[in-house]
């Protein structure tokens, strides 16, 4: 999407969403490029002004709304939120970052190869889960499929109906994508969506639409009377295109019967099968590292083998395609990255930044602290002065959307030209922190996603935080009846650990180690030594907590020494008189906000919730590598001071919080006093 300035007439606030520029506008509203109050990017789309008082069109709006919140979200854009009842009706989705396929295939030309094959994998996947949804887009087009990093995402609910209702008799849609049945009024279901991919699909091969161009009438008598014309399709995929272009919706294919035969579609190559992860216990097939030394046109040129058991690796399939083709960095050779007489990626000797000497960490300044700062600067200006300092600390970069290539490749390159560090938080495995149900599908794109993060960073330096709460919430457990196992997880955990170490020597990534609270130092040994800690860098350990360093420290050792032992005895336990002998995991602390220790309530609650927005909390020491302790390679600040815990009731009853006595924000959303009152309890202070 390209981003325009916002021009007079547009607003620069729409609930708590601050408006930065134009993304576009269709027939329902215009689209803006927002940021949310932790600075996160999202689209948020607002219906027109000449509709806004016609009921009919807010009625239409909430079926957008509607449609979209039952959509799998790898497949499109996710609905984060909306409020189609305010003044002026809105509606906020993640903000998806790459070219629609039409300015793509007019800038680039006809997609070839394994890019072709991928897109019309993810396409056909993305039907099906919109279908599954019971709706029906009515309008998917090369403009409605955006090539994001994870793969092609269809946008643009604007016109969907849900496919139980009646349909309307007038014509919507965009006439060269449209159906015969579209052409001719009649009621429409998910075979016109076919149609509509079949023509995408015919558009991405052969760089014009199947029906040609021209005036409206004689685009869509072409669409009812003549057959298609398809360039560049071939084999397997011309007859699938063939047949969803059949004029009677009875004879297309669904979009599963699309899956099925693009999973079994003629291959080139196979994907190879890596070794192994020595630390799984059991075998674990993960998937190799791409080559770092294959540029960008070399793999539009190569065909993947689209083999798949089920419609998920498809997907996962499409998804090294299309980020293949959208990463630039991704390709490049990695020695692109590293400074002269540095070596490639592929050769180099891994290496952890934390332990080199003269560590210093580096990140723009954090966003909410900054604009709350600017927001108090005239009339509260000591407060204003203290939010500027805790803006300033090095903090960990969240990645936690879909879209993150700019995000990743800003820091590295700023923290590379600035000689620092750059911490990633990747919060973003499906069901990893919060036991919620993870659709079909998703956990491949997820992969997808972490070796593209690996990619971007190439041979740089870099830390990651891998997925706080994952070994927490793990599950089969009694905490987390989450559909699925804990070697489930360990084997995804060990699949991202080995994407981003592998062929990446300067990236550090630490393994969830919770805290001594819960839910144990054995069985946290445990959970990571099947995690792969062995291949990872060590864990990190006081993200959902507020002990103090030394407290967090010594759990710290506790568990390395734990784990230690179980490595080298082979059992489950670690008596406290065992040898752990000398190779002992290392360690990340979080202090972020551990400034005042742990809280203990004076008052008596059914459910204290100490973790929840305690009180008189303070933010801890500040980042750095020189800790004192052989183990702990850095503290770091890799929670947010100022994000609300979530609505503590401390087992009461209504939203307000028993104990501040007011209502809090949602979790994870900024909240400028509970910023404020860490940053004045500081301890060390804020300097």
């Amino acid at each position: 999407m390209t981003l325009e300035a916002l021009r007079d007439a547009d607003p620069r606030q729409v609930g708590r969403y601050a408006l930065v520029g134009r993304l576009g506008e269709g027939g329902m509203g215009v689209v803006y490029l927002g940021e949310d109050p932790g600075g996160a990017r999202v689209a948020v789309k607002l219906i027109h002004a000449r509709m806004d008082a016609d009921p009919d069109f807010r009625r239409r709006f909430a079926r957008e709304v509607a449609a979209a919140r039952r959509v799998a979200r790898f497949c499109t854009a996710p609905v984060l939120d909306a409020d189609v009842h305010a003044d002026v009706a809105y509606l906020v989705t993640e903000y998806v970052e790459g070219p629609s396929l039409d300015d793509a295939v007019r800038d680039s030309g006809p997609l070839k190869g394994s890019a072709l094959d991928g897109l019309a994998a993810a396409m056909a996947m993305a039907l099906r889960a919109i279908h599954g949804a019971g709706v029906v887009h009515r309008d998917l087009k090369p403009s409605n499929v955006l090539l994001s990093q994870v793969g092609p995402k269809v946008i643009d609910f604007g016109i969907a109906r849900l496919a139980e209702s009646e349909m309307s008799s007038a014509i919507v849609g965009t006439p060269s994508y449209m159906s015969p049945e579209q052409v001719a009024g009649s009621r429409v279901g998910p075979a016109s969506d076919i149609f509509s991919w079949g023509c995408t699909v015919a558009f991405a091969a052969g760089g014009r639409p199947p029906f040609g161009s021209g005036s409206v009438p004689t685009v869509l008598l072409r669409i009812v009377n003549e057959a298609p014309e398809l360039r560049g399709l071939s084999g397997p995929l011309l007859d699938l295109v063939t047949a969803s272009l059949s004029k009677n919706p009875a004879a297309r294919p669904t979009a599963q019967d699309l899956m099925d035969a693009l999973s079994t579609a003629t291959p080139s190559a196979a994907l190879p099968t890596p070794p192994p992860s020595p630390a799984a216990g059991t075998p674990a097939t993960l998937p190799p590292s791409p080559s770092e030394g294959t540029g960008a046109t070399t793999a539009g040129k190569r065909r993947m083998k689209l083999l798949a058991t089920g419609a998920a690796v498809v997907v996962a399939a499409a998804g090294v395609t299309t980020t293949a083709l959208l990463w630039p960095h991704g390709d490049t050779p990695a020695s692109t990255h590293t400074a002269t007489g540095t070596k490639p990626a592929s050769t180099a000797t891994p290496r952890n930044p934390l332990r080199e000497n003269g560590v210093t960490f580096w990140s723009e300044k954090e966003k909410a602290a900054a604009r709350q700062a600017a927001v108090w600067r005239k009339d509260r200006p000591a407060d204003a002065a203290l939010m500027d300092r805790l803006a300033a600390v090095p903090h960990a970069i969240r990645l936690n959307q879909p879209e993150v290539r700019a995000t990743v490749e800003t820091a590295v390159a700023a923290a590379q030209e600035a000689g620092g560090v750059p911490v990633f938080l990747i919060n973003y495995m499906p069901g990893g922190g919060d036991c919620a149900a993870v659709g079909a599908g998703e956990m491949p794109v997820y992969q997808q996603w972490v070796k593209g993060v690996a990619r971007q960073i190439g041979a740089r330096k870099a830390v990651i935080i891998l997925e706080p709460s994952s070994l927490v919430n793990l599950p089969g457990t009694k905490d987390c009846t989450l559909a699925g196992t804990a070697e489930q997880r360990f084997r995804d955990l060990r699949e991202a650990v080995h994407s981003l170490k592998t062929g990446h020597p300067g990236t550090a990534v630490y393994l969830d180690g919770s805290q001594d609270l819960y839910p144990g130092t054995e069985i946290m040994a445990q959970r990571l030594i099947g995690a792969g800690i062995d291949q990872a860098d060590g864990f990190f350990v006081n993200t959902a907590s507020f002990q103090r360093t030394p407290k967090a420290v010594e759990y710290g050792k506790s568990l390395s020494a734990c784990i230690a032992v179980m490595r080298r005895t082979g059992g489950a336990t670690c008596p406290k008189d065992a040898d752990p002998g000398g190779d002992l995991p290392h360690f990340v602390v979080d202090t972020a906000r551990n400034g005042q220790g742990s809280w203990s309530p004076t008052r008596k609650y059914k459910d204290p919730q100490t973790w929840c927005n305690p009180p008189g909390r303070g933010v801890g020491e500040r980042p750095t590598t020189d800790t004192g302790e052989e183990l702990a390679d850095a503290y770091l600040w890799i929670t947010r001071a100022g994000s609300s815990g979530g609505r503590c009731r401390r087992g009461t009853n209504g939203d307000k919080d028993p104990e501040r006595g007011v209502v809090a924000p949602e979790s994870g959303e900024w909240w400028a006093e509970l910023a404020l009152e860490r940053a004045k309890n500081a301890r060390p202070p804020l300097r």
